[in-house]
């Protein structure tokens, strides 16, 4: 395994403070994987937004840095997933030996599918400072660049001859980053359930897209997000159902998640934030509902509850208007808009975005 360390790295306790270069092949042997936070910067240089999996992914293992903007009025969306991933790990990559992928889809008010591509890099280094981290898929002309306080991404596009697109997407964080039960604290848990990691770097950010692809300006602006997933075993042997989503309405920022594991047991996450303070993060079942909804016209959505304690509780309805992704029953990615606010106050409009996985019938 090739593993270039530019400045002393402990895998033990997994600090970290240089770059670490990816190599583009599953690895063999067993891989380290962190599912405890480490110091928040200053205080290490291991990181919220560091390298889960070391010192490469394997067979088993996986993970990934996720970006995605949502239109104000959800007619827009743009995401790109930088994976670490065979599909032996996760499914919907595309090698079980290759493991390096960019996958890019960008949605217009003409088309919800307007752009799908994607590519394998030649390798991947991902540097780490303090809480943030920047990362160069090699080979495929897209990087990411994150400041160390995650106060602002960039994802850059330098691909006009590999997969016809240029320009950047560009995020300046609009709320706290956290993991799934806390905010961004040292000593607690990050796993969404088990076997499943998750670090929200960027839960909401005024975000710029700026793109040309083959020849066509795609501008527009929006809600901006960036997290990280990663795991220990396949994600179809630790996932059952997976109901993710995110987004912004009036002052608040919102993070939902309601799923269960291959075993049938139910986990939830739920975030909000109001002028970029937290107002509640838990993952108590009691306090965080997810529930599809449907309409006449044959709409569909959810209803998300978050209890938040002596702040209320947070009511919001997700309209699933544009399915921008799919892979067959198994997985669904939709844009839309958001209403709600805290119960008994006044109600915002917004928009999100959502994911879903359905591995039950598998």
């Amino acid at each position: 395994m090739k593993l270039l360390l530019l400045t002393w790295v402990s895998l033990a306790s997994f600090i970290y403070a240089g770059t670490i270069t990816i190599p583009p092949t599953v690895g063999v042997g067993g891989s380290s994987v962190q599912f405890t936070s480490t110091p928040p910067a200053p205080a290490s240089d291991s990181g919220l937004d560091a390298p889960k999996v070391l010192p490469n992914v394997n067979s088993t293992t996986y993970q990934w840095y996720y970006f995605d903007v949502v239109s104000n009025d959800s007619s827009y969306s743009a995401v790109v997933t930088f994976f670490a991933a065979p599909d032996t790990a996760f499914p919907f990559t595309l090698s079980p030996s290759m493991t390096l992928e960019v996958l890019i889809t960008i949605q217009t008010p003409e088309s919800d599918s307007f752009y799908l591509n994607g590519a394998f890099a030649t390798d991947a280094q991902v540097t780490t400072l303090s809480d943030g981290a920047s990362g160069v898929w090699e080979g495929t002309g897209l990087s990411f660049t994150g400041s160390p306080d995650l106060s602002t991404y960039q994802v850059n596009f330098d691909s006009a001859d590999l997969l016809g697109i240029t320009g950047s997407i560009s995020m300046q964080s609009v709320a706290p980053a956290h993991y799934p039960c806390n905010g961004n604290q040292a000593g607690v848990n990050m796993a969404l359930m088990p076997s499943v990691g998750w670090a929200n770097a960027v839960p909401d950010s005024q975000a710029t897209v700026q793109l040309e692809i083959n020849g066509q300006n795609i501008t527009f602006t929006g809600f901006g997000y960036h997290d990280m997933n990663w795991g220990d075993i396949p994600f179809t042997a630790a996932v059952g159902t997976w109901h993710w989503g995110h987004g912004r309405l009036g002052p608040y920022s919102l993070v939902w998640f309601s799923g269960t594991s291959a075993d049938g047991t139910s986990y939830t996450s739920g975030y909000v934030a109001q002028n970029g303070a937290i107002l509640g993060t838990t993952c108590s079942t009691s306090a965080v509902s997810v529930t599809p909804t449907s309409t006449s016209s044959g709409g569909s959505g959810f209803n998300i509850e978050i209890d938040l304690g002596t702040q209320g509780v947070f009511q919001a309805q997700f309209s699933a208007d544009h399915e921008t992704l799919a892979f067959g029953s198994e997985f669904s990615r939709y844009s839309g808009s958001l209403v709600g606010g805290i119960s008994g106050g006044e109600s915002y409009t917004g928009s999100a975005i959502f994911d879903e996985f359905d591995f039950t019938s598998i």
